[in-house]
């Protein structure tokens, strides 16, 4: 009996893996192709999804293979800025704002590192065919696509990664609910020697006569996407000719190597229900966003983070549907949300009536003067609402600590995947019984902060101590020695941890 069953390895699948992995967890993971597949498909992750990498044990080698993406700039209808975002250079979860990297090089080192541990196993060229659920498990019917040989499977769960068409979803009769977007864009992936634009700066072109991104990628990597307008096909547009024309003004094609000129439909789709008994949807399977935001893939990781480390819990014996309902009611709201803000960014940027366009930049020019422009997840994401919160839900910043002995690390990375305690100098003096590890921001003994973020942190929201969950989310704030006690012992009771 294996702990999981993953469907999929994509890059969600895979990461999934490697959590479960870290976890102590024992796992096959299901994937239908061979081989990864060779070509870039999402190409954007922010911070907290490389803090993540970080708690799966591979960050080391994926960030060797990415580009630190410093700013995105939106240019009107008359070709000026109308909006443009700037990230900070201060890593406040450990690491740079956002990355651009190349999907299939993601893939095979997310796969590499399965092999660390002895409780994973990767299945290829295998794919499910059904799913039974029974009252203390459930058992998966796989195929092997080249013998065709069928063999059962049996896991305490299945975490279904299987992407936009999912077989667990269709097999639970779980409908998709429409976000009424839906989108033709040709997306083309080409190498090309020569520098394009500024190195690490993206551009959105709003142009009423046809709306186009280009977005360095790591290395020679660059991408371009160009909005169909009414009455083209894909056919059209994917003939080399057409292709050259919309390059044009940027590379000439003796320059350039194709990657992919293919045309996809830019969605707005959330699942129903991401829970189906012993079965859970996690990545594409259970929502597709649009990609203004370059937040599909980044949606994914969250969700298998925050469902990961409540499975674990579940099965070293913590109370059951309290926990594992609470991956529903935190990450459904926040996909959403964010699914909302993409896809108003999305109909701003598609717009091909010139009056309209100008409106919308004058619009934006004005907002920008008054601080006022839209929020997009460029400026942070929203917090988690719901579930387990104590009237939290912020993700908690990664500083530098140094231990007992003297080494410095980042916070993760001292503390591991536990439940913990960061408290400034003077709270919790009376209450030296919490089971959990404490962090003191600032002071001379124990895990402490090496810099004084967190005391800015905290002094702004009014606390001098947080109790963070083990995916690093703060499940309460308070300035009360008794407060935080009463806090803990909820946490650790929800957690099965005594």
């Amino acid at each position: 009996m294996h702990d999981l069953v993953i469907v999929g390895c994509g890059p969600v699948g895979a990461v999934a893996a490697n959590l479960a992995g870290e976890a102590g967890l024992s796992a096959v993971a299901v994937e239908r192709a061979v081989e990864v597949f060779d070509l870039p498909r999402a190409i954007h992750f922010d911070a907290h999804i490389m803090r993540i990498l970080q708690q799966a044990g591979v960050a080391a080698e994926v960030v060797a293979d990415t580009r630190v993406w410093r700013r995105s700039t939106f240019y009107g209808a008359d070709g000026q800025p109308i909006r443009v975002h700037d990230w900070s250079d201060e890593p406040t979860y450990g690491w740079d704002a956002h990355y651009l990297f190349y999907q299939p090089a993601l893939e095979k080192i997310l796969r590499t590192r399965l092999a660390r541990h002895a409780g994973i196993e990767l299945r290829l060229g295998t794919e499910v065919v059904d799913i039974t659920q029974n009252e203390d498990h459930a058992t998966v019917t796989t195929r092997d696509v080249a013998t065709g040989r069928t063999e059962e499977l049996s896991a305490r769960y299945v975490v279904a990664a299987d992407g936009a068409s999912s077989f667990v979803r269709a097999n639970s009769r779980i409908p998709l609910v429409d976000g009424d977007f839906d989108e033709p864009w040709l997306v083309i992936d080409l190498l090309c020697e020569r520098q394009l634009g500024r190195p690490n700066e993206s551009e959105m072109f709003c142009d009423p006569r046809r709306p186009a991104t280009r977005v360095p990628g790591p290395g020679t990597h660059n991408r371009w996407e160009f909005m169909l307008l009414p009455g083209e096909t894909a056919e059209q547009v994917q003939r080399p000719e057409s292709i050259e024309s919309l390059l044009r003004p940027w590379v000439r094609m003796d320059e350039v190597q194709i990657l992919r000129a293919s045309v996809y439909r830019f969605h707005a789709l959330v699942a129903q229900r991401w829970r189906d008994g012993r079965l859970f949807l996690v990545g594409d399977a259970a929502h597709q966003t649009p990609p203004f935001l370059g937040q599909g893939m980044c949606h994914g990781i969250r969700d298998v983070q925050n469902l990961l480390w409540k499975i674990a819990a579940v099965l070293r014996g913590a109370p059951t549907d309290r926990l594992l309902d609470s991956y529903q009611a935190e990450r459904r709201p926040h996909v959403a949300r964010i699914i909302d803000m993409a896809v108003a960014a999305g109909r701003d940027i598609c717009i091909l009536d010139p009056a309209t366009a100008a409106q919308r930049d004058a619009r934006m020019r004005r907002a920008a003067a008054t601080g006022d422009l839209p929020r997009t997840t460029f400026q942070g994401m929203p917090p988690l609402q719901g579930g387990l919160f104590d009237g939290a839900g912020e993700l908690f910043p990664q500083p530098m600590v140094r231990t007992a002995t003297g080494h410095e690390c980042l916070l993760d990375d001292a503390i591991g995947s536990d439940l913990a305690v960061v408290a400034i100098p003077g709270a919790l003096e009376h209450r030296p019984d919490l089971t959990v590890p404490v962090v003191r921001a600032g002071g001379e003994a124990g895990l402490v902060t090496v810099s004084g973020e967190i005391d800015k942190w905290l002094d702004e929201r009014d606390a001098t101590i947080a109790i963070l969950r083990p995916d690093r989310y703060v499940h309460a704030l308070t300035r009360d020695d008794q407060q935080a006690a009463r806090s803990v012992r909820e946490l650790c009771a929800v957690v099965g941890r005594g």
